[in-house]
Parts: structure tokens; sequence; C-alpha cells
């Protein structure tokens, strides 16, 4: 989950889910489900996932997804997590 007033900064929502399934994946994940709010869907299809069952959860609508592993390269160092949005510092 990202807090609300960080969702729209940069891609965090995509970097977490990234970061996520390849640390799984280099674990020896073979399959990696999530229970998705209806409308995060698009994104996760994005990063390539797909719905195998749209559910309720909570009284809400959700959908069941599948990561395609084979997008999600192996990260043995997750813990270290992902730099995103850094630039090269200029000599002044």
């Amino acid at each position: 989950a990202v807090a609300q007033h960080a969702r729209r900064i940069g891609s965090v929502g995509s970097g977490l889910i990234r970061l996520a399934v390849c640390t799984a994946h280099a674990h020896g994940c073979h399959t990696f489900l999530a229970q998705v709010q209806s409308q995060n869907a698009p994104l996760f299809r994005r990063l390539h996932w797909q719905t195998l069952a749209e559910i309720e959860v909570h009284g809400l609508p959700h959908h069941q997804m599948q990561a395609d592993l084979a997008f999600y390269p192996p990260i043995s160092d997750g813990e270290r997590g992902f730099l995103a949005g850094q630039r090269e510092e200029r000599a002044a």
C-alpha cells in the first residue's frame, strides 16, 4: 500500500510492486498472487499481471491477479530496494 499523499509521486506504486515480485522471485516464488482493488487493476495489467477472477473483499470489488514472473527478474538483494528518480549531482 502507498500512502494517499504519495500515490502520484513518480512511480512509487509500480516500483514497490516490482520490488516485491522480483524479491519474491529471487527467494524461489513460482506463483505471485494479489487481491487488487478494481480501480488499481489497470496499473497491474500494465505491469504484466492478469486477472484470474473478479471477487469481493470486505464488500468492495477486487481482482484476484497473478504476476507474470517472466517479466520480473530475480533481485537477490531486495532489502536494499530501488533507487528511483535520482539524478547525478553536478559539480558546482
